[in-house]
């Protein structure tokens, strides 16, 4: 049994134009998934942890969705039952000389693991007995079927469902939300329509352009990927924190309006788009749901070197405030911005921004320190990276800025072989210099700052 064909949710609608573009015709094959480990610090009884986890899957409905059809508007089912998607695996069975090459070798392949979004399940967790009393629990979703958040609360029902299962506590209270709940599309009239598109439209006209920042010279690898971390001092978080609430703001939205005064001071342009998204999980009990909430909002912003840091943080707030109040899925702004959009697709969200911005979700990671990590993004085999969809990936590799959750760090996403790592470095420490000066002298002007 399962409930009937539905369409995306529209929070789905942006990543899933993404992973069409790349590969329309099995985009599971990308490996575009979100991932976490954590460590259980305990024997596992193999059996009741299998069990647990269709617990779990029984609980979330994100859990159960596949895909009837895969084109341009695909349709999506969630069947009642679904097979637990457990791979288990004893190291300690293992030579010691082994034991770390396997490990690794084995979550490699679950961070960028492909999925079978006709047949699913789009998740899967990998226990590794380490010890008698050490096991390694990794879950891998689809990042169609979830966000950021949707790990930690995966891997906090799976304890708790465990535990209820061996007998050392009490199942899982009932959620208080429903999925369809979060994802109902609000309720619009006409009018209320065309004014949001207008906003849009006149909001995000012209498109951005592309990273106005300088490239390295030869020919790049359009999927390489690097992270380039700076640490934030404890002290100046605090500080920043407490000027926050003096202003009236969040501390997300200080932050990003930091990250807004860094770029209009480094490159002089005037206009600038920040891509960011929302959690979307506004309603109690949506902070214990599975599944892909987010919805992006563009923040757009002009703004000169007269104009002074709490000006610039005023500005950001109107742009974030007027943004989130039209919030519209990926589709209808692009439909909105682009007359052609249909015509065209898939057209991903990457057109929309100049950078991006997030804050991530919460991790027990230490902060980031200078080193660059540098991967390769997964790709499916054969040619997927036609001339239009090399720029385009080319685009997703332009730098994008994520501050930790409990703000003990910020890194630059990019692409390495475009972008030098003395200049990300350079943006991070630029962007440390304006969170400082922001509580020195909020009155300067942007032109008057002094970056590294």
């Amino acid at each position: 049994m399962s409930r009937g064909a539905s369409r995306l949710a529209r929070s789905q609608e942006a990543l899933w134009e993404f992973v069409s573009c790349f590969a329309p015709a099995d985009p599971g094959v990308l490996g575009y998934n979100v991932f976490e480990i954590t460590t259980w610090h305990e024997s596992v009884d193999v059996n009741a942890f299998r069990a647990a986890v269709a617990d779990v899957g029984a609980r979330h409905d994100a859990l159960r969705m596949v895909f009837d059809s895969i084109d341009i508007e695909p349709s999506i089912r969630f069947p009642d039952i679904v097979e637990p998607p457990v791979a288990f695996t004893d190291l300690t069975a293992e030579p010691s000389s082994r034991r770390g090459l396997l490990r690794g070798s084995i979550l490699g392949y679950e961070r960028g693991r492909p999925f079978n979004l006709q047949t699913g399940p789009l998740w899967s967790v990998v226990l590794l007995r380490e010890a008698p009393d050490r096991h390694t629990v990794a879950v891998t979703l689809f990042h169609l079927i979830a966000d950021g958040w949707s790990t930690s609360v995966l891997l906090r029902d799976l304890r708790a469902a465990y535990r209820a299962r061996i007998g050392t506590g009490p199942a899982l209270p009932p959620l208080k939300l429903s999925y369809a709940a979060v994802t109902a599309a609000p309720d619009l009239g006409p009018a209320d329509r065309r004014r949001r598109d207008e906003f849009w439209r006149r909001t995000l006209s012209p498109l951005p352009s592309r990273w106005p920042f300088a490239r390295s010279g030869g020919t790049p690898d359009v999927t390489a990927e690097a992270t380039l971390g700076l640490p934030i001092e404890p002290d100046l978080i605090g500080r920043l924190h407490a000027f926050a609430r003096a202003q009236r703001i969040t501390p997300f939205l200080l932050y990003l309006a930091a990250y807004r005064i860094l770029l209009g001071a480094r490159t002089g342009e005037p206009r600038l788009v920040l891509g960011t998204a929302t959690a979307g999980r506004d309603e109690p009990g949506a902070e214990d749901l599975v599944g892909q909430f987010t919805n992006n909002v563009y923040i757009a912003t002009s703004m000169g070197p007269d104009t002074t840091l709490l000006d610039a943080i005023g500005l950001v707030r109107g742009a974030m405030y007027d943004a989130v109040r039209h919030t519209a899925s990926f589709t209808e702004i692009a439909r909105a911005v682009n007359p052609s959009f249909d015509g065209e697709r898939p057209w991903p969200f990457l057109l929309l921004y100049h950078s991006w911005f997030q804050s991530a979700a919460p991790t027990t990671d230490p902060p980031p320190d200078r080193r660059e990590h540098r991967s390769r993004a997964r790709k499916p085999a054969g040619t997927v990276l036609d001339e239009r969809a090399t720029m385009l990936w080319s685009k997703r590799g332009e730098p994008g800025l994520i501050v930790r959750h409990d703000r003990r760090g910020a890194s630059m996403n990019y692409n390495p072989t475009i972008y030098p790592r003395a200049d990300m470095l350079a943006t991070l420490e630029g962007y440390t210099a304006v969170l400082s000066a922001l509580l020195a002298d909020p009155d300067q002007r942007i032109g008057e700052l002094k970056l590294p």
